[in-house]
């Protein structure tokens, strides 16, 4: 059966209406969502982990518990519901108001703070959701911020006076600039290339050969991945019995049938790598294409020059969203990620990038921005021009190492 959500105005009023989890809103229509902040007796903070298939942040360490309301939920009811659902705690949040709330997007999200009287309640996880969890300290949990492997929420810093002082705060990108651009390391399809749109034409082309009726939301789950990554997608939608690799091959020959002839470039490539060259700074690329594929067209697109590294799909053992191949893009150049700042336009590359502590730089492409990845991105440009002409600006970091 599926969840529903009940729907408000812009004044949190309830308008009587109702939708289905997931379905599209109009951009007057809101819905409840809450969030709970748990710190047991001696002040240590329950962070979990979110399970790896999740649509959203996969993997990755989260605040207490989080959740939509239903419909006939208010606020309070739906706080307890989601912390019994994820953790097996019953709690009372009678007489109890949100520490703050916020109105984001088409929502109006609730952020409450609990003190138990215990240590280290037995807890009973939602599998489906929850795949760790453990208790923090002030110190543990600014670790756990530092190693990138944290939803960026906007009270990082605060979060422990909260619990002491209870008021809120905000910044934005929570972990502030590099001091100096030493290093930029870009994506290849999607953002120096205008590559991804003619995979995305091969695929819903070749999809009718195979028996998939929407390959859109494979497509879309696909983007930045390798292939491995791909794979592991086709794999979990389709089932094992898919020709994945016929599927493959038959794609990639209408592919190259186009970009054998010319190789798409976005506009502004060029231009962005020459200023880039120019101020000193060292450029890698960090692919998820096959290493063959990435040099030749990059070198046919007269951009391959600029680059002191290629890493590529075929060269890590782990693809986007995992941080290894920002990591090796920084290790070739001879830089600290903090120094090097990643140019990506896909939702699990800007992961990938986050997670390996590179300050990421959003490009959208065929994807539209979205909460995670405005959240996970240090900034956000429509277009490699709109990029280029910022990083020229006074409001830019300096580039290049210091005369």
């Amino acid at each position: 059966m599926p969840e529903f959500q009940d729907i408000y105005d812009i004044h949190r009023h309830l308008t009587g209406r109702r939708v289905a989890r997931g379905t599209r809103r109009a951009a007057d229509e809101y819905i409840q969502v809450v969030h709970i902040l748990i710190f047991d007796r001696d002040g240590r903070f329950l962070v979990q982990q979110r399970v790896d298939d999740k649509a959203s942040w996969p993997g990755m360490w989260d605040i207490s518990v989080g959740g939509i309301a239903q419909t006939g939920d208010d606020s309070r009811r739906a706080a307890e519901r989601e912390i019994l659902e994820e953790l097996g705690l019953t709690v009372d949040l009678t007489d109890t108001e949100p520490i703050f709330t916020f109105r984001a997007g088409n929502t109006f999200d609730d952020y409450w703070l609990i003190r138990l009287d215990t240590v280290d309640p037995p807890l009973r996880l939602q599998k489906e959701e929850v795949q760790a969890v453990r208790w923090v300290d002030k110190a543990g949990w600014e670790a756990l911020v530092a190693s990138h492997n944290v939803i960026p929420y906007s009270f990082h810093s605060i979060l422990f006076d909260l619990y002491e002082k209870q008021f809120p705060g905000t910044r934005l990108y929570p972990f502030g600039s590099p001091a100096r651009v030493l290093g930029a390391v870009f994506d290849m399809d999607g953002l120096l290339l205008d590559t991804e749109r003619v995979t995305r034409e091969a695929w819903r082309k070749a999809a009718p050969e195979f028996g998939i009726e929407d390959i859109d939301p494979i497509l879309d789950a696909c983007i930045g991945l390798n292939e491995a990554g791909d794979r592991a997608v086709f794999r979990s939608r389709l089932g094992d019995a898919f020709d994945y690799e016929g599927f493959r091959a038959r794609t990639r020959a209408m592919s190259h049938a186009i970009t054998d002839v010319e190789v798409p470039v976005k506009a502004g490539a060029a231009a962005i790598l020459e200023t880039l060259h120019a101020a000193g700074v060292k450029l890698a690329v960090a692919s998820s294409t096959r290493a063959v594929t990435v040099k030749d067209q990059l070198d046919r697109a007269g951009l391959l020059r600029y680059f002191d590294a290629v890493i590529t799909g075929d060269t890590v053992t782990h693809g986007k969203p995992h941080p290894e191949i920002y990591q090796k893009a920084c290790d070739a150049l001879g830089l600290d990620p903090t120094a090097c700042i990643a140019f990506e336009d896909s939702r699990n590359g800007l992961r990938s990038a986050f997670r390996a502590a590179v300050y990421p730089v959003q490009v959208p492409d065929l994807v539209p921005p979205n909460v995670e990845s405005n959240a996970l991105s240090w900034k956000t440009f429509a277009s490699l021009e709109d990029a280029r002409a910022w990083l020229l600006s006074p409001a830019a970091p300096p580039l290049g190492a210091a005369d």
